[in-house]
């Protein structure tokens, strides 16, 4: 199977999703983890978006 960029970056965004409902491991740790994952998905999809024009 051949996975794109962002969907390795959704399945690592709910793996963080589910540590931090779970409380595993540090929490700021975490959220920093999310924030980065989804500042990297919106980063591709303004790429894509610039791309398309």
């Amino acid at each position: 199977m051949n996975m794109n960029r962002t969907e390795i970056l959704r399945l690592e965004r709910e793996k963080v999703l589910s540590n931090l409902a779970a409380e595993n491991g540090s929490r700021t740790k975490l959220l920093i983890m999310l924030m980065d994952i989804d500042d990297e998905i919106e980063e591709i999809a303004e790429n894509k978006l610039k791309a398309a024009y």
